[in-house]
Parts: structure tokens; C-alpha cells; sequence
């Protein structure tokens, strides 16, 4: 076994606990995909798993087992779970290293970035994805003139299908020929954005990047933006906008997709990378770029809102009256965005968000940095309720005038 074995260290994963024949187990599941499959361990095993932090030997593992739980580990056995986490790269080393490398190099090589999505978040044929969108957008387009921006959702079309037409319905009437799309990176890592040079397939066509747009963002933000692009290849939150786009405007439009994560309290932060003037610099040249394209550009934010209830972290599920006191804490927050109130809305969301977990905060940062005095409206709120109440995720349509 290699030395740094001796001392295992596993890598980020997300737990799923499952039942089988009256056992429980755990599957460890990679957010970011560098693993095509998880490895699915004892409840045992998993508490043996929760030990590797890099500063125990496998015979130290064994001991605190003992001491916390009372059980038996033996030592032999603990060395074939660390090789079972080693040959599904679940450990934090050189055999993952190489294998995260292989497999971002091989999605850099890609001519597109193909539909991650099609076959599970929505059909893989395109008659079935026109009649599945045609149930959600409007028959009439909103009057009035086009908007700068919209938020509409990015969580699953099956649950948020009508609250995404109502935010795309804006669009109808659009005369943007670029739309900057602000995602949420939810396996992004290494830094608080990501760009992609890649046109966006879809079984309704491509949609090609504007490639002048992102060299200028590049030059003025002053720093490489693809050191991060394979957080796009899975991710969910560009790809339900880009499917949209094209049913509306079908080969008339580009596409600057861009993934955002970082914390509610990112202006307090003193990070190298994860640092309020990263943020400010990387908007003020997205700003410089939107404004040299004047009405020819439209920003289009994919949120989702609160994520409460057990698959969030929560011991528990959400009751009614929490359902009510979600709702009523997500459209607190999206009345400061519409009303272009960023520092309200920062405050607001050190208030509520170690609770609610907004994931969308990012992006809806970023955008507030755009607005540039233009103001907003709510369009629709909607929740997903999981399961008995087990969970909860709240979602939202808006629209800015220019």
C-alpha cells in the first residue's frame, strides 16, 4: 500500500443512506463526477470512513472505532475498505489526482458541451421536449418592453416547469442576440466562478457561445476564466435557461454561461480567491461587456431559493407552518433584489441563510451588481414539497425593466 495510504485521507462526497434486506448502508456519491459510480458501504464501515482525515494511521482508525463505538475493526479488514475507497478514487491522492485529470482533460477535448440533462431532468427527443416546455410557457407573451433581466428557477422542470414559463414568457418579445446566463455551480471548486468556451447542445440544436463577449470579459477581468470549466459538464442550472432559449428563440441568440459559488458572507472573507474585490473586478468587467451591447444583451439568473428538510442537512423534515415561514422568508429576500437593495440583501441573507441554505445567493449577488439602479418584480413564487415533508425548495420568477 502507498505511504500516503497509510494515513487515508478521504476526498468530499456526498452520504446517501439506504435501506437493503433490513440493513443499512451508505452510498458515497461524488458531486463532481470524477467517479462515474459510488461506492456503497455498511453503516459500519461508513462510521470507519468518518475517521480518515489523514492523521491516523488504519491501526489508530481501528483503536477510536473501539473507544467510540465498542466494536471490532479489524485491521485487515479496515486496510481492504481503504483499497475499495483507493479504486474508486474516493481518496484524497495521487491515484485521484491523475483520474481528475483525465477526466477534465477529456471534457476540455470535447467539441461541445453536450446535454447532461436529456433523458432524466427532461426527454432526449425533441417533438417530447417541445410538446413537455409548450405545457409551460404561456400561449401570449407578456406587452410591455423586453426586460433587461430575468431569475427564473433551475430546479427539476417536473416541479418548476410553470414558474420557468412565466419567467421565460418575458422573453417572447426580446431583442437580445446575447443572453449572460449567471448559474449556480453546485460542484464547482477552486474558485467562485466558471466560464465555458463550449456551444451548449440540446436535443432542440446548439446554442453557440459568444466567443467576442468572453474574450472581453476575459482582458478585462484581467485573469484565464476556464480554469474551472468542467463544473459545467453536469451542471443543471445553465442548461434548463439554454433549453428555454431555445425553444423561444430558436438559432437567434448566443450564450455566455457562467457558474458562480461562494458564501453569504463573501464580503468579510480575506481569501486569495474567495475575496470581495475578486467578485467586484470579475462584475465590473461583466458589466463593461453588457454595456458595450446595450439592448442587444440579456442577463438571465437560474435560482433556486430556500433548500430546507433532511436532504439539506436538517435532522428533520418541514411542517406547514415552516412551509408558510419559508415562503415568507424567500420573498423577503427577492423584495431587496427587486428593489436593487444589495446591502439589504447581503443582510438578510447572513440572517437567514445558515438556515435556508439559498443556493442561489451567488448569482443573485452578482446580478444586484448589474442592475445599476433598475428595479424589479416578483412574477411568481413557487415551493417543491419532497416526499412526507421531508424536504423543501423554493423557487421564484422575476423580471428588471431596462
Amino acid at each position: 500500500m502507498a505511504t500516503e495510504e497509510l494515513m487515508p485521507r478521504v476526498r468530499f462526497f456526498e452520504p446517501v443512506p439506504f435501506e437493503h434486506e433490513g440493513e443499512r448502508y451508505v452510498n458515497l456519491r461524488d458531486p463532481f463526477h470524477y467517479t462515474p459510480e459510488g461506492l456503497s458501504v455498511s453503516l459500519p464501515a461508513f462510521m470507519l470512513i468518518t475517521y480518515m482525515d489523514g492523521s491516523r494511521t488504519i491501526e489508530d482508525i481501528c483503536a477510536a472505532f473501539k473507544e467510540e463505538y465498542g466494536g471490532t475493526a479489524p485491521v485487515e479488514a479496515v486496510r481492504g475498505l481503504v483499497r475499495d475507497l483507493d479504486n474508486n478514487r474516493l481518496l484524497d491522492n495521487k491515484n485521484f489526482t491523475l483520474q481528475k485529470q483525465q477526466v477534465c482533460a477529456a471534457f476540455s477535448a470535447e467539441p461541445v458541451r453536450g446535454a447532461a440533462l436529456a433523458g432524466g431532468g427532461y426527454p432526449d427527443d425533441s417533438d417530447a421536449v417541445h410538446a413537455a416546455l409548450d405545457c409551460f410557457i404561456p400561449p401570449h407573451g407578456e406587452s410591455g418592453p423586453p426586460p433587461f433581466a430575468i431569475v427564473a428557477p433551475h430546479i427539476d422542470l417536473r416541479a418548476g416547469g410553470p414558474v420557468f414559463g412565466a419567467a421565460f414568457a418575458r422573453l417572447k418579445n426580446s431583442a437580445g442576440q446575447t443572453f449572460v446566463i449567471l448559474g449556480i455551480g453546485h460542484a464547482l471548486e477552486g474558485d467562485f466562478f466558471a466560464c465555458i468556451d463550449k456551444d451548449f447542445e440540446t436535443p432542440l440544436g446548439v446554442s453557440p457561445v459568444d466567443r467576442e463577449f468572453l474574450a472581453g470579459l476575459e482582458k478585462d477581468f484581467g485573469e484565464p476564466l476556464y480554469r474551472q470549466m468542467y463544473a459545467h459538464k453536469h451542471e443543471h442550472s445553465v442548461e434548463f435557461q439554454v433549453l428555454f432559449l431555445q425553444k423561444l428563440l430558436p438559432g437567434g441568440h448566443r450564450i455566455v454561461p457562467i457558474l458562480f459559488s461562494f458564501p453569504e458572507v463573501i464580503e468579510e472573507l480575506t481569501h486569495p480567491v474567495y475575496n470581495r474585490q475578486r467578485v467586484d473586478r470579475f462584475t465590473a468587467a461583466l458589466e463593461k461587456q453588457i454595456d458595450r451591447l446595450g439592448d442587444k444583451v440579456c442577463v438571465i439568473a437560474g435560482i433556486d431559493m430556500s433548500h430546507v428538510g433532511k436532504r439539506f442537512g436538517h435532522a428533520e423534515g418541514v411542517t406547514d407552518e415552516q412551509l408558510k415561514e419559508i415562503e415568507r422568508e424567500d420573498r423577503a429576500a427577492v423584495a431587496f433584489v427587486a428593489a436593487g437593495d444589495k446591502p439589504g440583501f447581503v443582510k438578510y441573507m447572513k440572517e437567514v441563510n445558515p438556515r435556508n441554505h439559498v443556493c442561489g445567493y451567488p448569482a443573485l449577488y452578482t446580478l444586484m451588481g448589474l442592475l445599476d439602479g433598475r428595479t424589479g418584480e416578483l412574477i411568481e413564487y413557487g415551493q417543491s414539497v419532497e416526499g412526507d415533508h421531508d424536504a423543501v425548495v423554493g423557487f421564484a420568477a422575476m423580471s428588471f425593466q431596462r
